[in-house]
């Protein structure tokens, strides 16, 4: 009899779970059904939200191209559009993908190195004595005939690979004169050359040369400051301490005060001896410059490169130093 009772309450629970079962799978059935709705709801939604945004965004763009179409005769209207910036940037990179580089045999390497000196008009007859106007049109013309200005370590590298750019110039001025500063350096920035400055360190600072301040100025405007010894004494006259010093001296004076790297030698009124060489060597110098005249060539030897001095001349004169890159 207790067996009976307990089949019946086993069926009874059994067709309790079936229909529990039943139940839930409905619902389970329904919500889903609920859930799809709105999902496809929200999804309707979100397109219709998407493409008015979409129309919108085209508007603004159209708006903001019309604006920038009409130029400067349209008012400004709330949005401000840096044009000037924009085409500044393009340009400067347009500038630097100009330079045309060449490869050939590194001996084959000819780089005019330009010698300056003072850049005014003080004195007519001294051939040391460029005019600024003069100076300023030969840089112009440097400029418009897309000659690319170097520096010396530029140069040499150029000379030992062999990779140089078609027109290469190296532009130099010696002594370091106040006037390299008030003259020669606003036309290098206007006409984007760079140019190296040989520095007379003693004079530094001393009313009639550059000042540190200056030469860190330049320096950081791109400009190269290189030595031109302590106090411009004739170097193969000295004995080897004294060139030593003269050397070492303005060395250290460039890099701690100025911050220079001054691996580049100007030999004072270009005087220097094979000993002199061998002291620009043991001094860490790369390279040096003398006052003999000509186009500068590897075969000429790191420590006698030749220089084109640069006098008072017309501008015809001064585009036949360049011939054999232009014509």
């Amino acid at each position: 009899m207790q067996n009976v009772e307990k089949d019946k309450k086993f069926t009874y629970n059994i067709k309790q779970c079936k229909i529990i079962d039943k139940i839930i799978k409905s619902g389970v059935y329904e919500m889903n059904k609920i859930f799809k709705s709105i999902a496809i709801l929200l999804i309707l939604s979100f397109s219709i939200i998407g493409c008015s945004n979409n129309e919108i965004v085209k508007e603004d763009q159209l708006g903001i191209t019309n604006e920038i179409q009409i130029g400067e005769n349209h008012e400004d209207e709330g949005m401000e559009v840096d044009i000037p910036e924009e085409e500044s940037i393009e340009d400067n990179v347009e500038e630097e993908s100009t330079v045309e580089y060449i490869s050939i045999v590194s001996e084959e390497v000819r780089i005019p190195i330009l010698m300056y000196h003072s850049i005014s008009d003080d004195d007519p007859n001294n051939s040391l004595l460029v005019p600024p106007d003069m100076f300023d049109e030969q840089m112009a013309w440097l400029e418009e005939n897309n000659f690319t200005s170097m520096s010396m370590d530029e140069a040499i590298e150029a000379m030992n690979t062999g990779k140089v750019p078609k027109r290469p110039v190296v532009i130099t001025f010696d002594d370091g004169y106040m006037d390299n500063y008030t003259s020669a350096f606003p036309s290098l920035k206007e006409h984007n050359m760079k140019g190296t400055f040989f520095v007379i360190t003693s004079g530094v600072d001393n009313g009639y040369y550059m000042s540190s301040d200056m030469l860190r100025e330049m320096q950081d405007a791109g400009m190269i400051i290189e030595n031109h010894t302590e106090n411009h004494v004739e170097l193969n006259n000295l004995s080897r301490e004294e060139a030593i010093d003269e050397i070492r001296n303005a060395q250290t004076f460039l890099r701690e005060v100025i911050g220079a790297e001054a691996n580049y030698l100007c030999y004072p009124v270009g005087r220097y001896s094979d000993e002199t060489i061998e002291i620009a060597k043991e001094l860490g110098i790369k390279a040096a410059v003398t006052t003999q005249g000509g186009i500068s060539q590897i075969t000429d030897g790191n420590y006698e490169l030749k220089r084109v001095r640069v006098s008072p001349m017309s501008i015809e004169g001064f585009a036949e130093i360049f011939s054999e890159y232009i014509y």
